[in-house]
């Protein structure tokens, strides 16, 4: 652990410290993984698990129920399955989208969020799920400066958004998760400039995940949306595509 917690050091350009700070953020490597932690008393810890917990869980039951973010996304049919997921997070959407046979670029603006997320897929194809894994291409950049790049070369057909909105907006489980981002993170302003860009990108969709009472991206008002009982999911057309699901406005 001493050797991979220098080297990671390293990379991020954070110092190594003995003991955890009395506030504040830090980075350790536990029997689980990686792990973002907060306090020193009794720390709260964020690790990326795809094969267990809540993630394990929900992967488990792709084959029993469609996701509707892989609806919203137009997953399968034939179609080309290239997806960049521009707003990775903590990969959760990206991971499924993988398992249902999607080739996903995941896109982190955070370094220390990056490393998580490569610690997580690694574990990840480790215990069993190399094949979605390996579908997956984790990338650590600003996805607004990332994806014109892409435009003229390989332009993905879908790109996927899911900006960070309120704590109070989230179940109790997320809420945790989501609090810790929120100590390691910048606000996310940009959101509506991404989708702008995204828009010039994709070669047929922009799905962009909010909040199922929350007002739309920018104030850009989707082709078409899939509602949950959370969240829903705006769908931007790009190209000619047939609407996917339960189609309302």
């Amino acid at each position: 652990m001493a050797t991979a917690s220098r080297e990671l050091a390293t990379r991020l350009g954070l110092p190594l410290i003995e003991a955890p700070p009395e506030s504040g953020l830090w980075l350790q490597w536990t029997t689980s993984g990686l792990a973002l932690q907060a306090g020193a008393t009794r720390p709260q810890r964020l690790i990326v698990n795809f094969a267990a917990g809540a993630q394990g869980h929900r992967a488990a039951q792709l084959g029993h129920r469609r996701e509707l973010v892989a609806r919203a996304c137009g997953v399968g049919g034939g179609r080309d399955g290239s997806i960049v997921d521009a707003t990775a997070g903590l990969g959760r959407d990206g991971f499924v989208l993988a398992a249902l046979g999607a080739r996903v670029t995941m896109l982190e603006r955070s370094p220390i969020l990056g490393e998580l997320l490569a610690d997580g897929l690694q574990r990840a194809h480790q215990a069993g799920h190399a094949e979605i894994v390996e579908r997956i291409s984790l990338i650590t950049t600003e996805a607004a400066e990332w994806l014109p790049l892409q435009s003229a070369e390989t332009p993905p057909r879908v790109v996927y958004l899911d900006p960070m909105y309120a704590e109070t907006q989230r179940r109790a489980a997320a809420g945790k998760a989501l609090a810790m981002l929120q100590k390691l993170l910048e606000p996310d302003d940009d959101a509506d400039a991404l989708l702008d860009v995204a828009r010039t990108v994709a070669t047929e969709r922009v799905v962009v995940k909010r909040h199922r009472k929350a007002a739309p991206l920018g104030a850009n008002a989707p082709d078409y949306t899939l509602t949950g009982r959370s969240t829903r999911f705006d769908v931007y057309r790009v190209s000619a595509a047939p609407p996917v699901g339960n189609e309302e406005s």
